[in-house]
């Protein structure tokens, strides 16, 4: 790759990422250079998306899909892209950058937080109904930002400036720079809620949660039957840690590994807690409980976008959605659940829970969140 505004495609001979929920990156593809392409048509290419970032290599990667498709509005993005992907292309950071200030902020920025197993892909894929809006579930790039971000605070400038140009390619994609963009993340996305806030005061960010029982129920029951094996468990690791600070903590205390649901635990208090510390530091957020989403879908999915600016008669759009599985094709799927069952929760794994609720006072144990765990 020259730095003369050229990008570099890379052909792919294999595709090998070793878990589906690993997150996106280069070592997931074993490919070779091909030819060099303008790095200003990946801005007019509608079958080219950003991907993920080498931070070392300090690369931006593009997918480049088969033509005619949009992978906006799928469950994930980052998921979608390793699919579809028939090559990659990359460009230094600097151009990133550069094309990136040719590109305006989306004319409203839509963000949305999460716990995880709480509804967001559905909400993702029902902003995307709403018309005007370009909905993504889960770009990578802000996975690995918030990695970064985790295991070296001391670039601040370089991440908020990596927000910036990632959102506006982003936007960009399809022809839609400037219009509305939804953006959800994985649960480690709100570790940057506050560099997304400093970039985008106007952005409009939402926060679903979940009560502790059947979101544990629910964790364990769509990702235990599927936790990585050997080769996977370094990347996600780094993954886990980055999205529950409060996990290497907890090592340190007991000197040994949590449990798979000790795990989960630390991964609901972290991210509470930072939803907490954001709105304690001024950060507005909607909270919106998956109760409340699965009781009232309507009301919710109005008060949503009331907050987002959304138009009132877009909620029958969304509301489309909500008769499909939203994670169809993928390991989380209801079909995928079904097949692969996950043994219930026993006695001994909400012992467990409970001993992480005690230990850690993030939430008080009369709150509505914890009290069907604590009664357990």
């Amino acid at each position: 790759m020259d730095t003369n505004g050229s990008a570099q495609v890379l052909d792919i001979l294999d595709k090998v990422a070793p878990a589906e929920f690993v997150p996106a990156s280069p070592h997931n593809f074993v490919v070779r250079p091909g030819a060099s392409v303008p790095a200003e048509s990946l801005l007019d290419d509608p079958d080219v998306s950003l991907h993920c970032l080498d931070d070392e290599q300090r690369l931006a990667y593009f997918v480049q899909a088969p033509p005619g498709g949009d992978l906006a509005g799928g469950s994930f993005l980052y998921l979608d892209q390793y699919r579809a992907a028939q090559q990659l292309i990359t460009v230094p950071y600097d151009t990133l950058h550069r094309l990136a200030d040719g590109l305006p902020d989306p004319a409203r920025l839509i963000l949305v937080y999460s716990v995880g197993r709480c509804g967001s892909t559905l909400l993702s894929r029902a902003l995307g109904e709403v018309a005007g809006v370009r909905s993504y579930s889960e770009p990578d790039v802000f996975t690995e930002i918030a990695l970064l971000r985790h295991e070296d605070p001391s670039r601040e400038a370089e991440y908020a400036r990596l927000i910036r140009s990632c959102v506006r390619v982003l936007g960009n994609a399809g022809g839609g720079g400037g219009g509305t963009l939804a953006v959800k993340f994985r649960a480690s996305g709100i570790q940057l809620g506050d560099l997304f806030h400093q970039v985008f005061p106007d952005a409009r960010s939402v926060f679903l949660h979940r009560d502790a029982r059947p979101w544990l129920e629910s964790m364990h029951q769509g990702f235990t039957p599927h936790l990585p094996d050997p080769q996977a468990q370094m990347a996600f690791l780094r993954y886990v840690l980055a999205q529950a600070p409060l996990i290497m903590p907890f090592v340190a205390r007991h000197e040994r590994q949590p449990t798979p649901t000790e795990a989960y635990l630390l991964t609901w208090l972290s991210v509470l807690d930072r939803y907490r510390t954001l709105r304690r530091d001024g950060v507005p957020l909607l909270p919106v409980a998956y109760e409340a989403l699965d009781a009232e879908p309507k009301a919710t999915l109005a008060a949503v976008l009331a907050h987002c600016g959304l138009p009132a008669d877009g909620v029958d759009a969304a509301y489309g959605t909500f008769a499909a599985d939203s994670q169809e094709g993928t390991l989380l799927s209801r079909a995928s659940r079904r097949s692969n069952p996950a043994p219930a929760l026993g006695a001994e794994d909400f012992a467990q829970a409970r001993a992480v609720l005690a230990e850690l006072p993030v939430v008080d144990p009369g709150d509505p969140l914890v009290r069907g765990l604590i009664e357990t």
